[in-house]
């Protein structure tokens, strides 16, 4: 939909706090897009849109609510497993009204409706919370005050029942998940000398359920994927430290000690 927020070329409902002539840039017209959403949803195409900036999520939602009037769902879908109390504190919720599992990737700033549609479209946020890490020295002049409580807004996402997926975005940013684990429930940055919005952070059971059960069921492989469960592909990690009892700092530099893809040990720690 858009550029980044770095270049200022994500595309804006208003213009950035730090450059007033400038809104970014939007790549598509609203009319070709929505018809574009709509011809591949009819050939059941799963749906996915890069946007940054609250006009281009704007501009997403509305591609994806036309896609959704003339898709057609996935077949049989299978509902989301109940997650385990112990492990979960945010279950993932059916998409509505229909199991197109659209989604939106990385959804960093929102306009205020937008959460409310995400949830009504059952569209997924997948998002990267690593990019705040990097973000957060120059967000908030870009996006000023108001806008930067709309910004990686992961614990409004869950609060208005919008389905969360994590992801690292590599090789834009590291591949560990570690550095977004922290960065999800803390909000800041790696030295913890600057805090982002800190309203916005998660549990530490809630980031490790948006980056296991929640993306696997983004991309309909919940019965297989994102659990250690019988019947399920056993692709594992075990770690040097337990990463739910963990200071946040511990968990930035957790380390990998083997590495199980499905069933065979394909890494051992040296």
């Amino acid at each position: 939909m858009d550029g980044s927020l770095g270049s200022r070329t994500a595309a804006m409902n208003d213009p950035y706090a730090d450059d007033s002539a400038n809104s970014g840039i939007p790549r598509y017209d609203q009319q070709k897009l929505n018809q574009m959403a709509a011809e591949r949803a009819a050939d059941g195409f799963q749906l996915g849109f890069h946007a940054i900036g609250d006009l281009a999520n704007d501009m997403a939602l509305d591609a994806l609510a036309a896609a959704e009037q003339a898709g057609r769902p996935a077949d049989a879908p299978a509902p989301p497993r109940e997650p385990d109390a112990t492990i979960v504190s945010t279950p993932v919720i059916a998409a509505a009204p229909s199991d197109f599992r659209f989604r939106i990737e990385h959804a960093q700033v929102v306009s205020p409706g937008a959460f409310d549609r995400f949830a009504q479209l059952g569209v997924i946020a997948s998002m990267q919370p690593s990019h705040l890490l990097t973000d957060m020295a120059w967000a908030p002049a870009r996006l000023g005050t108001e806008r930067s409580k709309r910004a990686y807004a992961w614990k409004s996402f869950l609060d208005h029942g919008v389905t969360l997926a994590f992801g690292t975005d590599y090789p834009v940013e590291s591949i560990s998940p570690f550095r977004g684990l922290y960065s999800a429930i803390t909000r800041q940055n790696e030295a913890a000398t600057q805090t982002f919005e800190p309203q916005e952070k998660l549990t530490i059971e809630q980031a490790i359920y948006a980056y296991t059960q929640a993306s696997a069921f983004a991309e309909f492989r919940e019965r297989i994927k994102g659990r250690l469960e019988t019947g399920y592909l056993a692709d594992i990690v075990v770690l040097d430290r337990d990463i739910t009892k963990a200071s946040p700092q511990d968990v930035l530099h957790t380390k990998v000690l083997r590495t199980v893809v499905g069933g065979t040990t394909v890494y051992l720690a040296p």
